[in-house]
């Protein structure tokens, strides 16, 4: 077992950047909405709307709240095991204080999905008689107006966390939106759309970060994503049966197939 508990308690200075492009496309353009339709819904809401067009436009867009922002090793704590844990153990993150991270990117960061259950989790990926890596998994939801129910709900947030047991620094944060063609859930005026953000993240810029790191032991990032899907999402108990051994399996029992069509995916938050 292997104990990282206070480790991070100094108050050195950490500064972390933040990025965050535009969105560069969305399946049904709600956040290119037309001068048209957007003063056509807005006719159409329950309250009187005091937005303009050109507000509107940037409204999906807002970029980082802080590009800049310095914290305390010791805020780093969050992210570390509340007890001695092995490499591969996943634990619960302290919702609370996980917001002043995702405070950087936007002041009205919320960890409530609206279902319930921890969506922030950490699992000891490697470990090596200096160094310890830790990985996350966050979700949350940016509320961009709740005049007009606007929202901005990433996939999730991937990261990373390296730190130098022998003298409690951290080497290297990062927080990073999956770079993928669909990555971002957004919605205003009861409507809602996907779409696709090419850099959101946040990252250390400490000079501390090693080149090299030997683990003495480790598992692959495969092997904790699933340890993270299993914990977040219940239907990852299912066995699933490939499709071409349920059409046999279908026919040696005389037994029809039930489908089901999705968009996206299910095992993060952008569908």
């Amino acid at each position: 077992m292997i104990d990282l508990r206070n480790m991070l308690s100094t108050s050195a200075n950490i500064p972390v950047q933040a990025h965050w492009e535009p969105i560069e496309n969305t399946a049904n353009n709600l956040h290119w909405a037309t001068e048209e339709k957007f003063n056509r819904t807005k006719t159409q809401w329950s309250e009187p709307i005091d937005m303009t067009w050109e507000q509107w436009l940037k409204l999906f867009n807002p970029g980082p709240a802080q590009p800049l922002k310095h914290y305390s090793t010791a805020d780093f704590q969050v992210f570390l095991p509340p007890s001695t844990v092995n490499v591969g153990e996943v634990w619960d993150l302290d919702p609370e204080r996980i917001l002043p991270f995702l405070h950087q990117f936007h002041p009205e960061a919320t960890m409530n999905l609206g279902y319930g259950g921890n969506s922030a989790k950490a699992c000891l990926r490697a470990i090596s008689p200096e160094y310890a890596d830790i990985v996350f998994r966050i979700h949350t939801r940016f509320v961009l107006d709740a005049s007009i129910g606007a929202y901005l709900r990433p996939a999730q947030f991937a990261g990373h966390l390296i730190i130098n047991r022998s003298n409690g620094t951290i080497c290297q944060f990062t927080l990073s939106l999956p770079s993928r063609n669909s990555n971002v859930d957004m919605g205003a005026f009861r409507t809602h759309d996907i779409g696709f953000v090419p850099h959101m993240e946040l990252c250390s810029l400490s000079e501390a970060q090693p080149k090299s790191i030997n683990w003495e032991t480790a598992i692959t990032m495969e092997e904790v994503e699933k340890k993270f899907q299993k914990v977040l999402y219940k239907f990852f108990e299912i066995e699933w049966t490939p499709i071409e051994d349920a059409v046999e399996l279908a026919k040696a029992s005389n037994r029809p197939i039930h489908a089901v069509l999705l968009f996206g995916v299910l095992d993060d938050e952008s569908c």
